[in-house]
């Protein structure tokens, strides 16, 4: 017996393999959630964590000073269990939640959400990419092992996949001409950077090497994306869109989370830094390539990714944490 994320990523649940067959078949029904297990020798008892998963979209001003904790203020509770990964676009917050069987979309606006892409069908594991016109939404979806791009249209109606070869790892990005999209992935077992025509055709390789949630400058010359993991953070790379290596400063960044964001008018890019239950939000100015500290948060929780308003005035984050309890399973074994 053990836990694991089924293949489209929704999980984690209880599994079962059979040591003479190699089978493997899940051995937990409905959406409850297990971290660990543990069976009593004769195999008919289980002690299980059973993880209750929690998310919370919290807004910070960027203020001339450290912003605090203080001014930080949650936003009004979404209808749904959960709400993560936030990103902005025309007058939409989109965000996605799940109740455990895999993340849908959501889009909010004047205190009413509602699901554009259903989570039980295909679950989505990276943020949605927002178009400059916020009309279009590009979507990493896994499917047949396989992680490819999806657009849709900002209600759901319209749908269409990308083109090409390219397994995605990690979230996408608009050019800002709404003619590109940006992902890391992997194109004839080779890791690299790529740019993906919205039109349809073969995607075009701009760096080699691992590359993970790039984000496109605003002016449309630099793309600056996580490297090669070091630890248990990655470096900050980037380059121009034709593929031309930058010098950047040496930042890094925590894995498992999108970590960074240009600001709506290109003069700063909003990053992430700290522990995994401390992170706060720091600005390096594309100008002087100097960075400063913007917030200095007191409430330890993880935070996965955030977004920009779109007046710059502001960061919206997500809070995740995780209430588990142990629980005793009894399992019905017939000789």
């Amino acid at each position: 017996i053990y836990c694991a994320l089924d293949a489209d990523g929704a999980g984690p649940w209880l599994w079962a393999v059979d040591i003479e067959t190699k089978s493997s078949r899940r051995a937990s029904i409905g959406l409850e959630q297990y971290t660990s297990v543990a069976a009593s020798a004769d195999g008919r008892r289980l002690v299980a964590t059973l993880q209750t998963p929690h998310a919370v979209l919290w807004r910070v001003p960027i203020l001339d000073r450290v912003s605090t904790e203080s001014d930080a203020e949650a936003l009004p509770d979404m209808p749904t269990d959960r709400a993560f990964a936030p990103r902005l676009g025309g007058s939409w917050l989109f965000y996605l939640s799940s109740r455990g069987s895999g993340a849908g979309l959501w889009r909010h606006r004047d205190g009413k959400s509602e699901e554009i892409w259903k989570g039980s069908a295909t679950p989505l594991l990276e943020p949605v990419a927002v178009s400059p016109d916020g009309d279009s939404l590009a979507l990493v979806v896994r499917r047949d092992g396989r992680r490819r791009v999806h657009v849709i249209s900002s209600d759901g109606a319209q749908h269409s996949v990308l083109t090409g070869n390219v397994d995605v790892r990690g979230a996408a990005a608009w050019s800002p001409d709404g003619q590109w999209i940006v992902v890391g992935g992997i194109e004839a077992g080779v890791s690299g950077l790529f740019k993906m025509p919205v039109g349809g055709g073969a995607a075009e390789r701009i760096a080699d090497g691992e590359a993970l949630d790039p984000v496109w400058s605003p002016d449309g010359d630099l793309i600056v994306y996580a490297g090669a993991e070091i630890g248990p953070a990655s470096p900050l790379l980037a380059v121009r869109p034709d593929g031309v290596p930058v010098e950047f400063p040496e930042i890094l960044i925590l894995m498992n989370g999108e970590r960074m964001r240009f600001l709506p008018d290109g003069s700063g890019l909003v990053y992430m830094q700290g522990l995994r239950q401390g992170q706060d939000f720091w600005m390096l100015d594309m100008d002087t390539m100097k960075a400063r500290q913007l917030t200095q948060l007191s409430l330890k929780t993880k935070m996965r990714t955030f977004d920009i308003t779109p007046d710059g005035s502001a960061i919206v984050f997500d809070r995740l944490s995780e209430d588990s309890d142990i629980v005793l399973i009894e399992r019905d074994i017939t000789d």
